[in-house]
């Protein structure tokens, strides 16, 4: 089963959780400002992957996309954060986000100061 892993670093800023759980879509955030995000992780998330030498190259079957955080957010506050880095490798590792590309989405905690993102090939089976 084919696997690619790849990290990324944390943003070194004030508020990292007010500023990027799914809470702060709840309270309001603007569309000017999810934008600004957006952009931010995607450019965040191809510069980890270029840093890391990983070419671009979609995977030819389905894939689950595994996140490990170490933050202070709950498990399901991470869920915008994992979009903005699942839309920024569309074309990159995922021909698309939808589900015949995406099957599945998993979100668990690690103890390295990174987010570790497992991209790999779906067994079909969940």
């Amino acid at each position: 089963m084919k696997s690619i892993t790849f990290t990324i670093p944390y943003p070194r800023c004030k508020g990292f959780s007010k500023l990027y759980s799914l809470n702060a879509i709840y309270a309001g955030k603007s569309p000017w400002q999810r934008r600004r995000d957006a952009e931010f992780w995607h450019n965040l998330t191809r510069a980890s992957l270029a840093k890391q030498g990983i070419r671009r190259g979609p995977f030819s079957r389905p894939v689950e996309i595994i996140f490990l955080w170490n933050d202070r957010l709950d498990c399901s506050n991470h869920a915008y954060i994992a979009k903005m880095i699942e839309d920024a490798l569309r074309g990159h590792l995922i021909a698309d986000d939808s589900r015949k590309y995406v099957r599945r989405i998993v979100h668990e905690f690690h103890e390295d100061r990174e987010i570790r993102v497992i991209v790999r090939e779906s067994n079909g089976k969940d």
